[in-house]
């Protein structure tokens, strides 16, 4: 085994002030902004990385004092819950261990010391947070919720990735605005293929759709961070996207960028091979048969569906 074919991960503390009587605690949770990660999602008031020779209890304690204000002893902090995690990129950095704490004892009034990362402070019931909570802690403060003693969850290690697309003879898949054929078997398939799933596209994507496909969710990744609308969930880069996606696989759908940025990390590719060769300068991306294997394939009325997996 070489040194890169170790497992490397990148840790961080999480702190969860908690108040209020043992049935009904809160808990404080700080909305992100400006830190260019989940920004504008709900997460544990004190967060951050373990430094060099540091405890995951004083990295809480110090995070406490650093973004709150507040003064923590390492001792009064109580093990909650420690989550690994990853996502289908293969970046390293996307391997983490994550050490959750809780505790009701510290010193001084809870603030914003960092406001250039902090959008508000606000108390929730434990027991029902916020709908944007960042998922990985969710998980962590639902299993605090509970009372259950600490444990080790994972998150993220079953997620696949799977490009869905309908390309011309000529590889082109659109004009940038709308589907170049009208072909309603292929529509068929596409909803048969992603009925339950999460849909990732682009911004551009979403317009032409002009809706959320129903039985699905939807997350738009855009790198406009004043955009939303009714029924998408918002992404600004891969990590955020895929971990909004959740621990399942997740239909890749375009446009053309999106495509050529995922099909170097996907897992899978199911692509309508459409008998038509129309003009537009959306295209998808070479499929390397080195790198990609064909599964299946099935001949359908103007249309051939082509199953690849990665080798």
């Amino acid at each position: 085994m070489t040194s890169t074919d170790r497992f490397q991960v990148v840790p961080a503390a999480y702190l969860a002030l908690l108040r209020g009587p043992e049935e009904a605690p809160e808990v404080l949770l700080q909305l992100r902004s400006g830190t260019g990660f989940m920004d504008g999602w709900w997460a544990c008031a004190a967060a951050g990385h373990v430094e060099a020779g540091e405890t995951a209890y004083r990295a809480a304690a110090r995070e406490a004092d650093e973004e709150l204000g507040v003064q923590v002893d390492p001792d009064d902090l109580d093990p909650v819950v420690v989550v690994q995690r990853t996502c289908a990129l293969p970046d390293p950095l996307e391997q983490r261990v994550d050490l959750f704490f809780g505790t009701r004892t510290w010193t001084g009034e809870p603030s914003v010391q960092e406001p250039e990362k902090t959008a508000e402070l606000r108390w929730w019931p434990l027991s029902r947070l916020p709908d944007r909570t960042v998922p990985h802690e969710r998980r962590a403060l639902e299993h605090l919720a509970t009372g259950a003693p600490p444990t080790l969850l994972t998150h993220g290690f079953a997620q696949t990735v799977t490009l869905v697309a309908a390309v011309g003879r000529n590889g082109v898949i659109g004009d940038g605005t709308a589907m170049p054929w009208h072909l309603p078997e292929d529509l068929r398939h596409f909803k048969e293929t992603t009925a339950g799933g999460v849909l990732v596209m682009g911004r551009a994507t979403w317009e032409s759709i002009g809706r959320p496909l129903p039985g699905r969710r939807t997350v738009v990744l855009t790198r406009d961070r004043g955009w939303s609308a009714p029924g998408a969930e918002v992404a600004h880069s891969w990590p955020e996207a895929l971990l909004t996606a959740g621990d399942q696989e997740v239909f890749v759908v375009g446009g053309g960028q999106v495509y050529a940025d995922a099909i170097a990390w996907a897992d899978r590719l199911v692509v309508s091979e459409v008998d038509q060769a129309p003009p537009g300068g959306t295209v998808f991306p070479p499929v390397d048969p080195a790198r990609w294997r064909e599964v299946s394939r099935d001949p359908r009325e103007g249309f051939t569906i082509v199953v690849r997996e990665r080798r």
